[in-house]
C-alpha cells in the first residue's frame, strides 16, 4: 500500500545506479520514489575497484560507509603480457596498486538504510513504457507541464498504481526502453559507432590443494592475456584472433578457497563478439593447464557477465533523466561502470535537486532535466569519451598479439597516468592527464613511443581508417583547438530557462523596440488612419481596452510573451507617460 501518490522524483530501476541516486535525493530532503522489480533479489555482478578510486568515492559521495562494503583487498596487482615481442610466456608484471573486491551485498543493504532513514518510498514493480518519440511513450509514462504520470504494474500482480513524479531518474541499464540515443551527427560522427559488448564467463570455487599454478594469492591477477593454455587444441587459432583474459581474485580466508576466476572478452562486436560457451571452453582449458583443480560439482558462484559499451549518447531534450547504463557511463574502452557511476551521481543529483528547491511555483521539469543532461555529459567530457571511444575500437579489432605489446606499454607509463584512463571521470584520481585535449596529447605520444614497432604502425593504420570511416572524432579530441579556429570553444550552457527565454524573445516578443515605435506613432496619427500589422494592433488593444492603461500595458506585454523581459515591460511602462499626460 503506498504511503502517498506524489513525489518530487521517481527512481526506475533496482541496480546500483537508482539505490544511489534514491539515496542521494533522499538526502536532500526529497519526496523520492524508488521503483525496483526485484528489491529482495541479490545483485548479481561481480564488481571490483582500485582502492584509491573507492576511497575518493567515499569521499566524494560523504558516504564512508562505502569503505566497509568491500570484501576482500590486495595490494598489489598482477599481468601477464608475454608470449609476443620477445616478452617470455612467465613473465609477470606486477604493480604497487591496491585492488577491492566490492560487497554487493553490503553495498545494497547500506544503501537500503539510507533510504528508509531517507523515507524512500519503496514501489515493487515496472514501468512498461517504451520511448517512441523524444518525450513521448506507447503507454505507462505520460508528461505533462509540471511532472509526469508513472504507471508502475506489480510485479506480483494486481492492479497497476499510478504515481505523479515532478522529475523521472531511469535506471534501467544501457538498453533501456525510456531513454532515447541521439543521432550519430550530433556527436561529430559520420556514421553511427554501435555499442561492443564485454562478455564474460565466470565462477568461484574451492582449488584442491590451494595450488593457484602462477597466479599469486596474495594479488590480484587483473590481465593474463596469454594463449599457451590453447596451444595444440581447435580454441588456438580463434584465441589468438578473437582474445580473451582470465582475472584471478583470490577472496576466501585460506589457501585455495573461495576463487573467482572469469574469462573475459574485453570489447567485440558482431563476428568478433565471443560467445559464452567459448569462454567457459577456455576458461576449463586455462585451469587445467595451470594444474588447477576443483570439484565442478561445488561452484560456489557462477556469473555470465554481459556489458554493453560505447554507442551514441541519451538525446539531452528528453524529459526523463538517464542514470548509469541509460547515461552511457560505461567505460567505452574498459567495460569499467560502477565508480564511474558513483562519481556521476553527485552533480546528477545536485542539478535535480536544484530545480526542487525552487518550490512548486517556480519549477520546471524540462529546466531540471537539461540541468542533469548537462551535467552528466559536458562539453569536455565528451570528448574525453570519444577519445575512449577510439580505444575501445581499436582493442576491439586487434589480435591477441597486439593487445599484449598495447598492454604491456600502457602499464608502463606512471601509475596516476594509465589509472587515470582506467577511471575516466571527474573526481576519480589521475582523471587530470586526460580530461584535457593538451593531456590527451601527452598521454598520446608517451604510449606511442613505448608501443613495440608493430603496434605502433598498426595504431597509426587504424587511427586513418577509423577516421575516414567515422569522421574526425579522435583528432578533434586531441586537437581540438584547431576545430575551434573562428569559432571557439562552445559557451557553457546557461541552462534551459535562458535558452528558452532568448528563443522566446526572438521567436514570441520579437522586435519590441518596432512595435513600441510603430505604437506610438499610429496614436499620435490617429487621424490618418495608419493600418498596425497585426501584431502592433495587438499591443494596442490591450492597452485600449477596459479603460486601464497601465494595468492592460503589462496585460499586452504578456499577450507578446507569457515570459515577458524586463526590457520589454520597461518599453510599454515609458510609452504611457504621454498617454496620462
Amino acid at each position: 500500500m503506498l504511503g502517498s501518490s506524489e513525489f518530487d522524483v521517481a527512481v526506475i530501476g533496482g541496480g546500483p545506479a537508482g539505490y544511489v541516486m534514491a539515496a542521494l535525493l533522499a538526502r536532500d530532503k526529497h519526496k523520492v520514489a524508488l521503483i525496483d522489480p526485484r528489491p529482495q533479489t541479490p545483485w548479481p555482478n561481480n564488481y571490483g575497484s582500485w582502492r584509491a578510486e573507492w576511497e575518493a568515492l567515499a569521499s566524494k559521495l560523504k558516504m564512508p560507509e562505502l569503505l566497509e562494503c568491500v570484501n576482500k583487498h590486495w595490494a598489489v596487482t598482477d599481468f601477464y603480457f608475454g608470449g609476443s615481442f620477445e616478452m617470455p610466456a612467465d613473465q609477470r608484471t606486477r604493480v604497487d596498486r591496491p585492488y577491492l573486491q566490492v560487497n554487493r551485498r553490503a553495498l545494497k543493504k547500506m544503501l537500503q538504510q539510507k533510504h528508509v532513514a531517507g523515507g524512500v518510498e519503496l514501489i515493487e514493480g515496472l514501468v512498461t513504457a517504451n520511448a517512441v518519440n523524444v518525450n513521448l511513450f506507447d503507454g505507462d509514462l505520460v508528461h505533462d507541464a509540471s511532472g509526469s504520470s508513472v504507471t508502475v504494474s506489480p510485479t506480483g500482480g494486481g492492479e497497476p498504481v499510478i504515481i505523479r513524479a515532478s522529475v523521472v531518474v531511469d535506471a534501467t541499464g544501457f538498453e533501456s526502453r525510456l531513454t532515447l540515443r541521439d543521432a550519430p551527427e550530433s556527436g561529430g560522427l559520420w556514421k553511427e559507432i554501435p555499442p561492443g559488448y564485454q562478455i564474460a564467463y565466470g565462477l568461484c570455487v574451492d582449488v584442491e590443494g590451494g595450488a593457484l599454478g602462477p597466479y599469486a594469492s596474495e594479488a590480484m591477477t587483473l590481465f593474463d592475456y596469454r594463449t599457451d593454455h590453447l596451444a595444440g587444441t581447435e580454441l588456438y587459432d580463434d584465441g589468438e584472433e578473437r582474445p580473451s583474459f582470465v582475472y584471478v581474485m583470490p577472496v576466501g580466508e585460506g589457501p585455495g578457497k573461495e576463487i573467482f576466476f572469469e574469462e573475459t572478452s574485453l570489447v567485440g562486436r558482431g563476428e568478433r563478439r565471443l560467445e559464452f560457451a567459448t569462454l567457459k571452453k577456455r576458461l576449463e582449458r586455462r585451469l587445467a593447464f595451470h594444474g588447477i583443480k576443483y570439484d565442478p560439482t561445488k561452484i560456489l558462484d557462477e556469473e555470465y557477465c554481459y556489458i554493453p559499451m560505447g554507442g551514441t549518447l541519451p538525446t539531452p531534450t528528453q524529459r526523463v533523466v538517464p542514470f548509469g547504463g541509460a547515461a552511457n557511463t560505461v567505460h567505452p574502452a574498459t567495460g569499467f561502470q560502477l565508480c564511474r557511476m558513483l562519481a556521476s551521481s553527485t552533480e546528477v543529483a545536485e542539478a535535480i535537486s536544484a530545480e526542487l528547491r525552487r518550490g512548486p511555483d517556480k519549477f520546471d521539469p524540462d529546466a531540471a532535466a537539461a540541468a542533469a543532461h548537462a551535467a552528466l555529459w559536458p562539453y569536455g567530457r565528451r570528448l574525453q569519451r570519444d577519445f575512449a571511444i577510439f580505444g575501445g575500437e581499436f582493442l576491439g579489432a586487434q589480435p591477441v598479439e597486439m593487445l599484449r605489446g598495447f598492454f604491456d606499454a600502457f602499464f608502463k607509463l606512471d601509475m596516476v597516468t594509465w589509472g587515470g584512463f582506467l577511471a575516466g571521470w571527474d573526481g576519480l584520481p589521475g582523471n587530470e592527464k586526460h580530461a584535457t585535449w593538451d593531456a590527451r596529447i601527452l598521454f598520446g605520444i608517451s604510449i606511442f613511443f613505448k608501443f613495440p614497432p608493430k603496434v605502433a604502425l598498426a595504431f597509426v593504420a587504424y587511427l586513418a581508417r577509423f577516421t575516414l570511416e567515422y569522421g574526425p572524432l579522435i583528432v578533434k579530441s586531441i586537437f581540438t583547438p584547431v576545430f575551434e579556429l573562428g569559432v571557439g570553444a562552445p559557451p557553457p550552457d546557461p541552462g534551459l530557462r535562458v535558452r528558452r527565454q532568448r528563443a522566446r524573445d526572438v521567436y514570441v516578443t520579437g522586435d519590441v523596440e518596432a512595435k513600441v515605435e510603430a505604437a506610438q506613432m499610429l496614436r499620435a496619427n490617429r487621424a490618418n488612419n495608419g493600418q498596425p500589422s497585426p501584431q502592433v494592433a495587438e499591443l494596442l488593444e490591450a492597452e485600449d481596452s477596459q479603460g486601464r492603461p497601465k494595468e492592460k500595458s503589462a496585460e499586452a506585454v504578456s499577450l507578446l510573451d507569457g515570459f515577458a523581459s524586463a526590457a520589454a515591460a520597461a518599453e510599454l511602462s515609458e510609452l504611457e507617460e504621454p498617454r496620462r499626460a
